[in-house]
């Protein structure tokens, strides 16, 4: 009898541990389970399960999170669809690096030449939907303007 207690204890004990654990998922459908450490407007800051050292990871890359405590399930993003150069629109420009944290690089898609014009908060300008067109036609969701040390700027395409 003590041992079928004994047995149920340490069932129900490791389902409650298990229950704990967060689980991130992402949008190209892996998963990802430990502690989320904090959620900021970019990005996710997670320690894996059984370890002690941060990640980051953008929203970007993510679809829902599920907390084990509670069981809430937060959706984080929406999964950007681009099947070529039509779906220009969706593309969405980023300047903050961690806002590809967990996003594959791709291919440089404008140097400073072809920035000259680019337009950080302007949207529609013809710089940034040159750069939507070229990533859209590559098959990236996301670009990542990247500026050096001499104010030179690269334009990085990212996906999922």
């Amino acid at each position: 009898m003590k041992k079928i207690i004994l047995i149920l204890t340490l069932v129900f004990g490791f389902n409650l541990a298990s229950a704990q654990v967060d689980v991130i998922k992402k949008q190209i459908g892996e998963t990802l389970k430990g502690r989320i450490v904090s959620v900021d407007d970019n990005v996710i800051v997670f320690t894996y399960e059984g370890q002690n050292v941060e990640y980051t990871i953008a929203k970007n890359a993510v679809e829902k999170i599920t907390y084990g405590r509670t069981g809430q399930v937060v959706q984080t993003s929406n999964k950007i669809d681009v099947a070529g150069e039509a779906d220009w629109q969706k593309v969405i420009i980023v300047e903050n690096l961690n806002s590809t944290a967990g996003l594959e690089v791709g291919v440089p898609i404008g140097t400073s030449a072809d920035l000259a014009s680019y337009q950080p908060d302007n949207g529609n300008s013809a710089a940034n939907k040159r750069l939507k067109m070229q990533a859209a036609k590559l098959g990236y969701q996301f670009i990542l303007i990247k500026t050096d040390v001499d104010s030179n700027r690269t334009a990085y395409g990212y996906k999922y």
